[in-house]
């Protein structure tokens, strides 16, 4: 296996370091507290060029599997000693998320110089007692926990974090965000708070000649947004991130044997979100916790919530495509690929599929890609109808120890949720019980009614 090198301390053509050139725009941070711990400094630069090297080098593939890479960064830190202590742990929580293997050094001659301005908050004011710092997307899960939160009475101040690579989602936080605060007037919101980052190919030219292409899965976007949500919570004063994912999305089992390794995405799952709290609680050195409050309801039940808020139309402003956003001249959604049928299925239980319709969604129609010679794209739909059928099976008592043997990455997760959680494996193996049961029939719902006569209007949308 050929290692790739990147060395972030060189300075190209008389140039600053290449540390530099991909730095994390957070200059909003250091308003709200210049007294945050400066070790954050070196922590941005350690993940902006995790990020940048996960980018530059696309896998090679073997009869559809995505293979391992072997990566090699040198990122210049101000703290290499503390960066030391940690190295490990680091390359642990990298392996486990993008499948590859790491090798990271630290260069202590050159970290980030932080620049000095006044402080626009001033931390231990009234209006912050309670608040909430939760990790914002766009996507329906983020919006539909970000209501969850905000109609919970133990917070009174709501605070988003979302952070973006390119400009797609910006303006679809940014709408969503004001929706909520006109909707949802008892939560004293705190301003949006955006990060921005990009590779970029002129500031970075020969790594990019030299790689041709971006590796498309960039499993080390969760690391950078999880990274970015914690520091944006110490900023308030807050040792807490919530995010928001339904648990089977978050455990996100494989639909068949292709979907493993670097296909198969590990953002929120449980055992990253524990060696993430592991590894920053170490490096910062204090208790950061990371809190998934859906882990155990499936994307229909968090966006029955939504509905029960009387807050159903705002799931028309968010976007679940894994192409968003798609290259189409009427839709910005395929309504084929795996989030987008997931996204219907949970809108159809949860009593929303209207309003979804209503939206114009989607290219694609379910029940007529076969004979609109879409069959291929019809294939996720498939995959994910023989899923869930193998959890109606294995969901109900008694059986899941076949379960974890049918999944064998369930383990994972059954034993990161009982060391994060203090349950026992008990009653973590009863609640992933009933949570794959549920999922299952809102699954076999949708099923039915897409190929009933008189199916719902919206899974029929118009077909450009």
């Amino acid at each position: 296996m050929a290692i790739r090198s990147f060395d972030f301390s060189e300075r190209p053509n008389g140039r600053e370091s290449r540390v530099d050139l991909v730095r994390i725009q957070v200059g909003q941070l250091w308003k709200l507290r210049p007294d945050l711990n400066e070790v954050v400094d070196d922590l941005l630069d350690v993940i902006a060029a995790v990020h940048v090297v996960d980018r530059l080098v696309k896998r090679s593939r073997v009869g559809g599997y995505a293979c391992p890479r072997h990566l090699a960064l040198t990122v210049p830190v101000a703290y290499p000693e503390r960066w030391a202590v940690q190295r490990q742990h680091l390359i642990s929580l990298l392996k486990w998320l993008t499948g590859d293997h790491w090798d990271i050094e630290f260069n202590g001659h050159l970290g980030r110089k932080r620049t000095r301005v006044p402080a626009i908050l001033s931390t231990g004011a009234p209006e912050m007692s309670r608040p909430f710092v939760g990790l914002y997307s766009g996507g329906l899960d983020s919006l539909a926990g970000a209501v969850a939160q905000a109609l919970d009475p133990q917070f009174d101040t709501g605070i988003l974090v979302g952070g973006q690579t390119g400009g797609g989602l910006k303006s679809l936080q940014s709408v969503q965000f004001a929706a909520l605060q006109e909707r949802l007037p008892q939560v004293a919101w705190r301003p949006f708070q955006g990060f921005w980052h990009q590779v970029g190919a002129k500031n970075l030219a020969d790594w990019f000649i030299r790689e041709q292409s971006q590796e498309k899965s960039q499993r080390s976007r969760a690391l950078l947004f999880l990274t970015i949500g914690v520091i944006t919570a110490l900023a308030h004063d807050v040792d807490t991130l919530h995010v928001y994912e339904n648990g089977v999305g978050a455990i996100n089992l494989p639909y068949t044997a292709a979907f493993t390794g670097a296909d198969q995405t590990r953002a929120m799952h449980p055992h990253t979100l524990l060696l993430m709290e592991r590894w920053l609680t170490g490096l910062l050195e204090r208790p950061i916790h990371i809190v998934n409050a859906s882990l155990w309801r499936t994307k229909g039940e968090m966006c029955a919530q939504v509905a029960a808020a009387g807050l159903g139309d705002l799931a028309a402003l968010t976007a679940s495509c894994d192409s968003y956003p798609l290259h189409h001249v009427s839709h910005k959604q395929c309504g084929s690929c795996t989030s987008c049928v997931m996204r219907r299925v949970s809108l159809h239980a949860a009593g929303l599929h209207a309003e979804d319709a209503m939206a114009d969604r989607y290219r694609d129609d379910l029940s007529h890609l076969t004979a609109q010679g879409g069959a291929d794209r019809r294939l996720a739909l498939r995959y994910m109808q023989q899923q869930a059928e193998q959890f109606a099976c294995l969901s109900v008592p008694g059986r899941m120890l076949d379960f974890r043997l049918a999944f064998a990455g369930l383990e994972d997760a059954r034993r990161a949720i009982h060391e994060h959680s203090g349950l026992t494996l008990l009653e973590v193996d009863t609640r992933l019980g009933r949570l794959f049961g549920q999922y299952a029939r809102e699954f076999a719902g949708f099923s039915h009614d897409l190929t009933s006569p008189t199916r719902p209007v919206a899974l029929s949308p118009l077909v450009a």
